[in-house]
């Protein structure tokens, strides 16, 4: 009875021994992705592809959603592959691709700064018109023979003024640039400008044309006659009105508030586009015509006035609009996708990929962002790539 007790004991302990063995051969189905990382030593590990803070060191499911741990390796600090210190992580590329990590390079171009906000319709002027005056006093030269309600077309001369104090600057601007006076004649260019001649005509004189060109006066864009005023040889002073000028539609004027950070980016001049909801699809282009100082301390706003021009009925006064500002763009500069950038309390870093698989966060100075792309001035060189999407599961098994 004794000798058959210790033969079952010894067949239990042979079969667990066997049965223990077995338990710990990998499935024969296992991705053999997977197995090149989970071979590769004491510095490996099983993380959820879910849940970031369920790591083991051997393969094991998640005790929240019941996943398979995926594997990773930690290169550690010795090959951290970047020179910042913060350890690599490799990852098969199957589970690159199960998790959906998309990657992108950094390049090197122009970052568009386009303001966006809302604004409100101050006023809106039924008669677009525009009144044409002499920009010297002196004598009208030329007067085009248009009448109330005939059409102009945009750059056709209207009327042309000559005077004697237009000539003796003219005059002296040529002496002084054909003696070899350039400096004299650069400085005497904004005061011809202020009185009227154009590049064209101050070129001229440059090529030696006789001092004796009068101010031209243009349409400055397609419309209707509604006043004509004066005839050639008629004296006639800086306010005095020669035409009145107008076109079909209303002048739509707008008043909206930018963010301090964004006080750089606005220029009067820049285009904009207006936006109303109460007509989808409709979009209304204008320019800045007028930027105010900053309003108080406590809103940090600067004011800025814009202006379109429009024949559609369906704008009234005191609507509320959305305006985009299309600033100047910054130029030359790094830029990621503004996802690829992880915020934290600590500061800014990007997920970088290395060689052979292996990605590594790296800490970056982040500047303006704007249409989907943010600049990168200080962490990244041209050409290097980034992870652009599901970056944080990456950024936290290496921090862990």
């Amino acid at each position: 009875m004794r000798n058959y007790l210790v033969l079952t004991a010894l067949v239990a302990a042979v079969a667990g021994y066997l049965a223990g063995y077995w338990r710990g051969q990998p499935p024969a189905g296992r991705d053999a992705g997977l197995d090149v990382v989970a071979d590769i030593g004491a510095a490996s590990s099983f993380v959820c592809p879910m849940h970031a803070q369920i790591v083991s060191d051997h393969p094991d499911s998640c005790p929240i959603c019941g996943m398979d741990l995926v594997a990773t390796e930690r290169e550690g600090e010795a090959d951290s592959g970047h020179g910042h210190g913060s350890p690599a992580v490799r990852i098969a590329p199957e589970v690159l691709h199960n998790l959906g990590v998309r990657t992108a390079t950094v390049e090197r171009g122009d970052l568009p700064r386009s303001i966006e906000t809302i604004g409100k319709i101050t006023r809106i002027d039924p008669m677009a018109r525009r009144t044409l005056t002499p920009p010297i006093r002196g004598e009208l030269v030329y007067v085009a023979d248009k009448q109330q309600g005939d059409f102009v077309e945009d750059g056709e001369l209207l009327f042309s003024v000559k005077s004697d104090a237009l000539f003796e600057h003219e005059k002296t601007f040529q002496d002084a640039f054909l003696s070899g006076d350039r400096a004299t004649a650069a400085a005497m260019v904004p005061e011809l400008s202020r009185m009227g001649l154009s590049s064209e005509q101050i070129a001229r004189l440059q090529a030696g044309d006789p001092p004796e060109m009068p101010v031209e006066v243009h349409a400055f864009e397609d419309g209707i006659v509604y006043t004509r005023r004066g005839k050639p040889g008629e004296s006639v002073h800086t306010g005095f009105t020669v035409f009145n000028v107008g076109g079909n539609y209303r002048v739509v004027n707008v008043t909206a508030e930018i963010f301090e950070r964004q006080w750089g980016w606005v220029r009067e001049g820049q285009k904009a586009v207006m936006q109303v909801r109460g007509l989808p699809g409709v979009r209304f282009e204008g320019s800045v015509v007028r930027v105010e100082p900053p309003v108080g301390y406590t809103t940090r706003s600067l004011e800025v006035g814009l202006r379109f021009r429009t024949d559609n009925p369906g704008l009234s006064q005191s609507m509320f609009a959305h305006v985009t500002i299309l600033g100047e763009p910054r130029r030359g500069v790094l830029l990621v996708p503004a996802d690829a950038v992880i915020r934290t309390g600590e500061g800014d870093r990007v997920v970088l990929r290395l060689d052979d698989g292996r990605y590594q966060p790296v800490p970056v100075v982040a500047g303006e962002e704007s249409g989907g792309l943010i600049e990168i001035r200080q962490g990244l060189a041209e050409g290097d790539d980034v992870v652009a999407s599901g970056q944080f599961l990456i950024d936290s098994e290496s921090s862990l």
